[in-house]
């Protein structure tokens, strides 16, 4: 952790003054351990990072970033039955994300204060965006400037603290609330995976650890109670007029510091557009746990996230189910074990998303998860998101009578892993201090039809078509194969680390997506330059 005392060293303030002062994010103790706190429906959250204070319980500003620039390709392919083609140009993406700290530590004993400020600058793609009309299109959006934090508390040691503020979400896996913070953390360092600004809201955060003063171990049991209004997340927009105001109950357990289990409540109450726009109305379950057993760097982690949402709705109405039941859940698992003799490193990703081929039913059943959540770099995140981004466009077809359904473009899915079951081995190898080289192979398959509104009513009589206005055959989305290497430096004289990361991806269509190019291959390729914090010796040997 490196702690800025004021007034600051020259040399660190130059660093700071030219946007590169990444210093080391601190290890959270069970004292001071991320919670949940929110969700927003096929969304979730958790309390902001909390550092380990200083030794000496003095002041401290502790500041931390990170950088990354990237130029990607992806070959064109069918979005739409009308034959029109995603972008295959380059683009070229970035995100700088910068972070403060303040902490009082033990300078007044029992009782402390603490703040965060949190901006991500120059986030999105600024080169070769969508040419295509449509909704959440991949690489279609830009920030220059856009806060993620501001929030300040009290907090009353070993016992509990209050936050209020705007708040970033992550729990678990990041399958319903994901912060897209990975950069920061030294924990999520996870392959094939490019995350954006997460979720975002105003909260009001009560945090208390009831047996905080004991040797128990109940010592590690915190509960936290939140009210929250969402800024910004993959269902709601304040700035679009949406209105989500959220409360949650949440337990989580500390067996360790690298060992947890929890559970939250969320209920949520969201109207689109305006007051009166079409209504949501959810209860969320989510429960986790991590579970890490390692030593000098070998060693087995265990992860699982599972999920429930369920509720009413307006949206997508229909003349005989004028309201919707909201049926959705999901379930994810995560093995990794490291073995750090022969520099290898093996992981297994398992999920399962529920589906839905009727949207004209009472339930609404297709889960999303975080666009932050990812699997493979082409499956999702390219293909299912341009063609479920252009529902919206084809369903407007001006040649075909009548007005299109209300809300499709609700069924864009930015990205996002949905309607899925998936698998998805990979293995890597640490070829020396500074070199890795992975890969991996993304099987899925749909536990439902993947299907079209537009073209399922239009060409289909009510028979499932997928977004191409085909026929689905069996259950195989597809079969992506990734392959990528990663080169990190961290010289002692520089306070960042310098990571040049480049991944490659072919996509093998499977029957769901019968029609996408003569069912021919999709390429895929992205590289990376990143300033990153650089690691503690704690991470590094994990």
């Amino acid at each position: 952790m490196m702690h800025l005392s004021i007034p600051p060293h020259a040399r660190r303030l130059a660093w700071l003054a030219t946007g590169l002062l990444l210093a080391r994010p601190g290890i959270a103790e069970p004292g001071a351990v991320d919670l949940p706190a929110a969700i927003t429906p096929a969304i979730a959250a958790s309390a902001p990072d909390a550092d380990t204070p200083s030794e000496d319980g003095a002041h401290y500003l502790n500041l931390t970033g990170a950088g990354r620039t990237t130029a990607s390709r992806t070959s064109s392919f069918a979005v739409d039955p009308n034959g029109a083609r995603s972008s295959d140009g380059i683009q070229g993406a970035s995100r700088l994300t910068l972070k403060a700290d303040f902490d009082t530590a033990n300078r007044f004993g029992d009782w402390g204060a603490q703040a965060a400020l949190v901006v991500d600058a120059l986030s999105g793609t600024f080169i070769g965006g969508p040419t295509l009309d449509g909704d959440k299109l991949p690489g279609s959006r830009f920030d220059a400037v856009l806060p993620t934090q501001a929030w300040a508390g009290v907090s009353l040691r070993d016992l509990g603290s209050l936050r209020v503020g705007l708040m970033s979400s992550h729990w678990g896996l990041g399958l319903l609330a994901n912060d897209g913070n990975h950069a920061l953390d030294g924990r999520r360092d996870d392959w094939f995976v490019l995350p954006t600004t997460g979720d975002r809201m105003l909260r009001a955060q009560l945090l208390l650890q009831p047996f905080g003063r004991t040797q128990t171990a109940a010592r590690g049991l915190f509960v936290a109670f939140s009210v929250d209004q969402v800024v910004e997340d993959a269902t709601a927009s304040y700035a679009l007029g949406d209105i989500a105001i959220q409360e949650v109950a949440a337990l989580r357990w500390h067996f360790s510091p690298e060992r947890w289990a929890g559970v939250y409540y969320v209920h949520r109450d969201q109207t689109y557009n305006n007051s009166d726009g079409p209504f949501l109305r959810v209860h969320v379950i989510d429960g986790a746990f991590d579970f890490d057993w390692r030593q000098s760097g070998t060693g087995l982690r265990l992860q699982a996230e599972g999920a429930v949402i369920l509720g009413t709705t307006s949206l997508a109405p229909t003349p005989d189910h004028p309201q919707h039941d909201v049926r959705q859940s999901a379930a994810v698992a995560k093995a990794r074990y490291d073995w750090a003799r022969t520099g290898l490193r093996f992981e297994l990703d398992g999920g399962w998303f529920s589906g839905d081929d009727n949207l004209d039913d009472a339930a609404l059943t297709g889960f999303k998860a975080n666009p932050n959540f990812q699997q493979g770099i082409l499956l999702f995140s390219q293909v299912l998101g341009w063609q479920t981004g252009r529902a919206r466009v084809t369903a407007s077809n001006p040649l075909v009578l009548g007005s299109p359904s209300a809300d499709l473009d609700k069924l864009a899915t930015g990205g996002a892993v949905t309607s899925a079951i998936t698998a998805f081995p990979k293995v890597g190898w640490k070829a020396t201090t500074f070199l890795e080289i992975y890969g991996g192979a993304l099987l899925a398959w749909s536990p439902t039809p993947l299907i079209d509104p537009f073209t399922t009513q239009v060409s289909g009589g009510g028979s499932p078509r997928n977004p191409l206005g085909k026929q689905p055959v069996g259950s195989m989305l597809g079969t992506e194969l990734d392959f990528g290497a990663v080169a990190t430096l961290t010289p002692k004289a520089w306070p960042v680390a310098v990571a040049l990361r480049g991944e490659y991806a072919v996509l093998l269509p499977g029957g769901v997506e019968t029609g996408l190019e003569g069912d021919s291959p999709i390429h895929g390729g992205r590289l990376s330059l990143s300033l990153l914090p650089k690691p503690t010796a704690a991470k590094e040997a994990k």
